[in-house]
Formats: structure tokens, sequence, C-alpha cells
């Protein structure tokens, strides 16, 4: 990743957290239906550059449509800060709320517009 830097993040009550390694060069808006209810800003990682260090218990996984990807929110606050799911190539993807980092200024990031609402 070569504009990759160490960021931390969570969901509003704190009780799920974790680290992750991100580019954030490469934002996305998708206009599915989800996102575009949650507002959700999303960049996208291999599962090696995530840990999550704090309230696995506390996530509860939605599903819909084709039920591919794991929309995971936390059951205390309802944020839901990332997703899990396959890649193109089958390889476990993690889909980062960009919303969701500690210290990012969402404004300065220029997400490119995905038409999820197509697929």
């Amino acid at each position: 990743m070569p504009d990759s830097k160490n960021y931390s993040g969570g969901c509003h009550c704190g009780q799920v957290r974790y680290d992750v390694t991100a580019d954030l060069s490469n934002v996305v808006a998708c206009n599915c239906s989800i996102c575009v209810k949650r507002g959700a800003l999303f960049t996208f990682v291999p599962a090696e550059s995530f840990a999550l260090r704090a309230g696995a218990e506390d996530l509860v996984d939605y599903q819909f449509n084709k039920k591919v990807i794991h929309h995971l929110f936390c059951r205390h606050c309802g944020v839901a800060a990332f997703s899990r799911g396959l890649g193109p190539g089958g390889k476990e993807m993690i889909a980062l709320n960009v919303r969701c980092l500690d210290g990012i200024d969402v404004s300065a990031l220029k997400p490119v517009p995905f038409d999820g609402k197509s697929l």
C-alpha cells in the first residue's frame, strides 16, 4: 500500500476498537441502499492489515441482498465501523468506514463515487 499509515478506530461508545494500516487516498462513496442511509465512506484493506482489539462479542452481523458482505455494527451504540467480505480474488477484505477512524478530517478526503445501487 503506497500511502499507508497506521490508524485506530471504532464505534461511538468505544466498545468496538481496532487498529489498521490503510491508504486513505482511495476512499469510496457508495450509493447502495445501506451506504446511503449510513453515510459511510469506505476504504478497503486486506484482513491481515486489520486487528480487532476490543468488542468482538459486541458485534452484530447484518446481511442483505446476496449476503456476501458482513455488515457489522456495535450492539450498544449501533455504529457500523467496518464490514467483512471477500475481495474480487476471493481474499478476505475489510471495508473500513473512514468516518470511524480516530482523528480523520473527512472533509480533506476526495471520495470516488461507486455505483453499488446497480449491483
